[in-house]
């Protein structure tokens, strides 16, 4: 498994990294976004949907639990965090949406980490010490198309 890490001093540095990293994915990928409430994740999203090109604003999903991007919708971007268990998912159609070929952002993943979803990106946001502001991003794929892409960045 490929681990980058990398530290992020502001909330400007994680929206620029997330941006850049949504140019270079030119793929349908599935990305677990973790990290506790206010780490940066849908800041990350933001930037990362910025990347790929799209304009629509990016807002949480925490109460609508998906919200679509692009037309026709090429990123759906799911909060997790209100969902009890893998049945709830299931049941708003799950499955419809990852056979659409689109990219999935997923807040709260927990409910999902087991599943086998392929090309897959695991990315962790957490709070540093040092300013309220700095994070360390992890990101961790087996993919190689997904490493590759990493290494380069």
């Amino acid at each position: 498994m490929l681990e980058k890490r990398i530290i992020s001093k502001s909330s400007q540095d994680t929206y620029d990294f997330a941006k850049q990293l949504g140019e270079a994915i030119r793929f349908p990928l599935i990305i677990f976004l973790q990290g506790g409430m206010g780490a940066g994740k849908t800041l990350f999203s933001k930037g990362f949907v910025a990347g790929m090109g799209l304009l629509d604003e990016v807002t949480s999903p925490t109460y609508t639990i998906v919200n679509e991007y692009g037309n026709p919708p090429r990123v759906f971007h799911f909060d997790l965090y209100r969902l009890q268990d893998p049945d709830e998912l299931y049941e708003m159609g799950f499955d419809d949406y990852l056979s659409q070929g689109c990219t999935l952002l997923l807040e709260w993943p927990d409910l999902v980490l087991d599943e086998a979803f392929e090309p897959r990106l695991e990315i962790s946001l957490e709070s540093r010490l040092e300013t309220p502001e700095q994070r360390e991003i992890i990101l961790r794929t087996d993919n190689q198309k997904v490493a590759q892409i990493l290494n380069a960045l």
